[in-house]
């Protein structure tokens, strides 16, 4: 039984590690990708046209969505990453 849980252990801990990291790097993609969207704002924002383009609209719904979803992928990273600490909390104990 003993190898088992040691077994379970390791996996815990492997998997919590595994979060961290996965949450490290998707924090770095949210934060990219946010400030190209604030960029490209601010650059259709003072572009010498005065007209947005098709492509320039379609850019613009694309880094929203990217942004969209980059958030939830860091909630879902988040939350794994706290349930994950609860079971090693709870194996310890």
């Amino acid at each position: 039984m003993n190898s088992e849980t040691a077994k379970e252990d390791l996996f815990v801990r492997s998997a919590l590690a595994s979060v961290e990291q996965a949450q490290k790097l998707q924090r770095l993609k949210q934060i990219t990708v946010t400030a190209v969207a604030v960029i490209l704002a601010a650059w259709l924002a003072f572009k010498p046209g005065p007209d947005v383009s098709f492509v320039e609209g379609l850019i613009v719904i694309a880094l929203g969505i990217a942004i969209s979803t980059a958030k939830i992928l860091s909630l879902i990273n988040k939350n794994t990453l706290a349930v994950l600490q609860a079971i090693a909390e709870l194996r310890l104990r």
